[in-house]
């Protein structure tokens, strides 16, 4: 799961102008760390409509902030996981009739969510942690 944030560079350059890089480094991180809790509430959130032993839901994990570019990942801590959800999103063929499982494609509409609230959340924060 992938979500790409642009438009923050001139907050950035300007927090780094008035702060200084080490500061703003510790901003921005702290900024990325909060957005990354959230995005992982969304998300087991959204893997909850087709919790059964709740394993998938008990995995959701949120990387510390990673550089190159400054991110943090939300994804699951075992990756045997992974095609489990992979059949929860997308469905599959049995037995040669295609199954919609209930909890098919939750998590585009929790990645479309992210995509929608994270910009306007981190400028907000970058603005307040600046002052």
């Amino acid at each position: 799961m992938s979500v790409s944030i642009k438009g923050t560079e001139q907050i950035l350059k300007n927090i780094e102008a008035k702060l200084g890089e080490s500061r703003t480094n510790r901003v921005v991180n702290k900024v990325l760390r909060e957005c990354g809790e959230r995005n992982k509430r969304v998300v087991k959130q959204s893997v909850s409509a087709y919790m059964d032993t709740g394993k998938t839901h008990n995995l959701v994990v949120s990387s510390n902030v990673k550089s190159n570019p400054k991110r943090v990942e939300t994804g699951w801590a075992s990756k045997e996981r992974a095609p489990l959800v992979h059949l929860n999103e997308f469905g599959y063929t049995r037995f040669g009739k295609y199954v919609r499982p209930q909890g098919m494609g939750k998590l585009q509409e929790a990645v479309d969510y992210i995509e929608g609230y994270t910009l306007p959340i981190m400028q907000k924060k970058l603005k307040v942690l600046s002052k």
